[in-house]
């Protein structure tokens, strides 16, 4: 199993999605490294979590893998929501295209499931407003 190789199917388009929006908006993945502690500027948090990684419904193969990803959008508190709803979009667009992808004999196919979110609420320390969604995969690691 490559679990790179599911986790670069999944951050790279989200890093180039959110690089290419006006500010630029800083991507901290949960294998990189921790959002900066006490920001007071907006960032996103992405997190690629792995479940089953050899279920048998997927076929014998252990490259294969079901998990979840979840992706939070903290904005300045106090501003309102449009900011945050602007980089959920994103996020929902970049999964969404996801599942454009076709299935060929190499490479690293995936799928999400549904979306769920968003869900909005507010952080005390320090002052920022959230936004999350998350999603299950399906993936399969082909050589």
């Amino acid at each position: 199993m490559n679990y790179q190789k599911i986790r670069a199917v999944v951050e790279n388009p989200l890093l180039t999605a959110y690089g290419a929006l006006s500010p630029a908006v800083p991507v901290f993945f949960d294998n990189i490294t921790a959002a900066p502690a006490n920001s007071t500027t907006e960032y996103v948090r992405v997190n690629v979590t792995f479940g089953l990684t050899n279920d048998p419904t997927l076929g014998s193969s252990v490259d294969n893998a079901r998990g979840a990803i979840v992706i939070r959008c903290f904005t300045k508190k106090g501003d309102g929501p449009a900011r945050n709803q602007t980089l959920l979009t994103t996020a929902v667009d970049v999964l969404e295209t996801l599942n454009n992808g076709t299935k060929g004999t190499t490479g690293t196919y995936l799928k999400v499931g549904s979306i769920d979110g968003p869900s909005f609420s507010t952080t005390e320390t320090p002052p920022m407003f959230m936004g999350r969604i998350e999603t299950s995969y399906v993936a399969t690691v082909l050589s």
